[in-house]
């Protein structure tokens, strides 16, 4: 049996990559890791270790992000080099490639982090590839572009709640083409390459880049989940000049996200392991509307 120990399992990837391991025959460990951990827990040698815990968002300070994100994997990576582990999957980010991917950005793209958060992936990546040049524990890199599925939270779940309730929306020209990827999507590609490190088909150091392969607009995706809410998205145009100031007051991150392109070539990952999407991107919309608008169970109380 594959034997995987796992850290973020209460979490949104975390938990679905959690059941979709249980389902496909692996032994999985839920392991809780924390950036002052001392000792730091270890794996079993048998293991492949997917590490997922980790900060992703909010208003953390730098330190924080840094302690969480790159000190935390990397302190990991050499315990389980330690072990004899068979490898580590490391979720980062795509963030680390900057704001803005006109055209499908490959595993070799120049990393070009802004912000906290990209950094603190970025800086990961850097040392634990350092890392894998002196132990040698093969390593994988996995980096989504923005996750979205039952149960998604932040940014994804506010757009959703703004189209349900008829809010409308200045995004009628953001027509950037963007990359997501279902959690569906990213749990079975975080598999596929966790395996290939159990059974040694990968004994290097790689980084994958993973994404449901239907690029989409932010006012696609707007009227897309209209669609499944049986609603009329009401999006209306920003005027040039309003949206001009409104950079200059807040910068463009906010703007760059939602009316830029943001693309990634997930080919390596297809070619190389023959993966490909289980989910479609309208299942996995569909899916998530309907988790939104199901109420949650409400147990009866006792007597």
């Amino acid at each position: 049996m594959r034997a995987a120990w796992l850290t973020g399992a209460s979490g949104f990837v975390g938990g679905r990559l959690a059941r979709h391991l249980d389902d496909a025959g692996w032994r999985v460990v839920r392991a809780r890791v924390r950036p002052g951990d001392a000792p730091m827990p270890v794996p079993a040698a048998a293991d492949v270790v997917f590490h997922l815990a980790g900060l992703a968002g909010g208003r953390r300070s730098r330190a924080a992000f840094l302690a969480a994100n790159c000190e935390l994997p990397v302190r990991l990576y050499e315990a389980a080099a330690r072990r004899d582990c068979r490898g580590f999957v490391f979720v980062s980010s795509a963030k680390v490639l900057g704001a803005s991917l006109v055209s499908p950005a490959s595993e070799d793209a120049p990393r070009q982090a802004a912000g906290a958060y990209a950094e603190s992936k970025a800086r990961a990546e850097e040392r634990l590839l350092a890392a894998h040049a002196r132990h040698g524990l093969p390593l994988a890199i996995v980096r989504p572009p923005l996750v979205y599925g039952p149960g998604v939270r932040g940014h994804f779940r506010l757009l959703l709640w703004c189209v349900a309730r008829g809010v409308p929306l200045p995004l009628a020209d953001a027509d950037g083409l963007r990359s997501l990827v279902s959690v569906a999507n990213l749990a079975a590609a975080l598999e596929v390459v966790g395996a290939a490190l159990g059974n040694a088909r990968q004994r290097d150091a790689r980084i994958w880049h993973v994404a449901d392969g239907e690029d989409i607009s932010t006012a696609a995706l707007c009227r897309d989940l209209a669609r499944h809410l049986g609603r009329h998205a009401a999006l209306w145009r920003l005027p040039a000049p309003v949206r001009a100031g409104a950079e200059r007051v807040v910068g463009s991150g906010p703007f760059a996200s939602a009316f830029g392109p943001f693309r990634l070539n997930d080919g390596a990952l297809r070619q190389e392991h023959g993966w490909s999407p289980p989910q479609s991107r309208d299942q996995a919309l569909r899916e998530t509307v309907r988790a939104f608008t199901t109420p949650p169970a409400v147990t009866a109380r006792r007597e």
